[in-house]
Parts: C-alpha cells; structure tokens; sequence
C-alpha cells in the first residue's frame, strides 16, 4: 500500500495543478456561461470546485469514497446556471484526460516501484470513480427537467475515455450498459483518440460490462477491424462468465481477437517482455 499512499499525497500536492491545467485548456473554447470573458470571481471558483474534485476523486481511488455529494451539488450548480449538459461532460472528459496525465507522470517519476499490475489497478478505480460521478451528475441534472429525452438519457455514456498507459499503448474502459446508441458513438470516438494518440495497441476492457449481444457486438468487432487498417492492434480483456455464455449462445466468435482474462494480464503481456519501455 505504499505506492497507493504515495499516489495519493501526489494527486493532492498537485491538485493546484490540475486545476490550472484544466483552466486553460478551456481558454480554447468558448463556453455558454463560462466565457473567455468569465469574471476573476468565477474562475476563482472553477478553480477552488477543481482541486476540491482532485481531492475527491483521490479518496475514490484510496478508499473507495463514494463521490455522490459531490456531483449532486455540483449538478444543482451548474443546472441552475444554464449550462448545456454536453458541455458538462466535454469538460469531465477533458478533466479524466488530465488527472490520468498527471497520474501517469507519478508513474514515470517511480518507474522502479510501479508494475503493471498497479496500473490496471490504478485504471479501473479512476475510471470507475469517473463514471460514477458523471452517473450521478447526469441523474440528479435530469432531475430539473419535466421530461428526459432519448438523447439525454444517453448523454451519460457518450464519454469515451481512450487513456494512454505508454506512448504506443492505450485502454479504452467500458463499463455500463453497451446499446447499440452508444456502440456507434464509440466506434466513431474511439478511431479518432487511438489515431490521435498514434497509439500500436489498444486494450478494451469489458470487466464493467455486464450484456452484450448480437448487433452490439458487431459493432465492436467493426472498430477492432478498423483500428487494424490503422495499423493498431485491438486486444480484449475482462470478459465476465455471463458475458462468454451469452457470446457462446449468440454465436459470437472472439477467435480471432487476442483476449485475457483481466486488463492486468493484458498489459503484463504488453509491457513485461520489453524491459525498456517505462509506464
């Protein structure tokens, strides 16, 4: 538990930063309420919500905190501001993309004391820590409206969160209810960040999926053959008991896909026979 006890004083000693990070990159887009012209007053306040969600977000990791006070009170702010959900969730997209940043340089500066193992687990807790608070945001945001369109409901599962571990590799997390909605929104998302990462290996974790079937799965045998004309190969790991019988009763066949039992496996396999490549 002493690299989890290190991680931990890290996230909180850098949170500050974080927080600064994340200001500008929203200095690049303009934002309903939360303008290129925001008030000293209201960046202040962005900045202070900021480091007090890196500090939430690293007693998730630690202990399990359950974040639900906190993106419920956020939620009530920010419906009551007017700002659009899908600009919410552009911004936790963009705060996961830089509080992993910041975890993998904790890794980089311990490389000797960081195994992969540590990693998967570290990818699993951050984002299910992530997903949980967009989960409740997103439900207690609806809460204000009369009614909830098709569109909105989904809203919660349009985050697709492709982390780089290493500078040729990346997981891409699922966790929840796979529609066929949300498949296609990935397959479109997913092409696009594994490019931009100029990523070699793409593992796709499952472990939070609890069904899958037939057109869903279709669509994801779509995007591993469309990362391969990209030239990067597409792994699964974590595909649960009930989610191989249903596969076996649908037919599906994951033969020709490389698969392991859990994302740790999958990125021993990746990073333990190259001795030289720092995580």
């Amino acid at each position: 538990m002493v690299i989890e006890k290190q991680l931990y004083t890290f996230m909180l000693d850098h949170s500050h930063h974080m927080a600064e990070d994340w200001l500008q990159s929203r200095a690049t887009e303009e934002y309903y309420i939360y303008s290129l012209n925001a008030s000293k007053e209201i960046e202040s306040t962005l900045r202070k919500q900021h480091i007090k969600f890196t500090n939430m977000l690293a007693d998730c990791m630690m202990s399990g905190h359950d974040p639900y006070p906190w993106a419920k009170e956020l939620a009530q702010q920010r419906k009551s501001a007017g700002v659009p959900l899908i600009k919410i969730l552009q911004n936790f997209n963009r705060c996961r993309e830089i509080s992993w940043r910041y975890i993998q340089q904790f890794a980089d500066s311990y490389a000797e004391d960081v195994r992969t193992s540590h990693i998967g687990a570290w990818s699993l807790q951050f984002n299910r820590a992530f997903d949980r608070v967009i989960e409740v945001f997103t439900s207690h945001y609806h809460q204000f409206d009369d009614a909830v369109t098709f569109e909105h409901r989904n809203m919660i599962q349009m985050g697709v969160p492709v982390i780089p571990i290493t500078e040729n590799i990346g997981i891409l997390p699922l966790v929840g209810e796979l529609d066929t909605f949300r498949a296609t929104f990935i397959q479109e998302q997913t092409l696009n960040k594994a490019s931009s990462l100029k990523l070699q290996y793409l593992i796709i974790d499952l472990s939070g999926v609890y069904t899958l079937d037939t057109t869903v799965a279709d669509e994801l045998f779509t995007v591993i053959k469309q990362l391969s004309l990209l030239g990067i190969k597409a792994i699964i790991s974590g595909i649960r008991p009930e989610i191989a019988q249903t596969s076996i009763k649908l037919g599906l066949n994951f033969s020709d896909i490389l698969t392991f039992g859990s994302l740790k496996v999958a990125l021993a396999h990746l990073l333990e026979p190259k001795k030289k490549v720092k995580i």
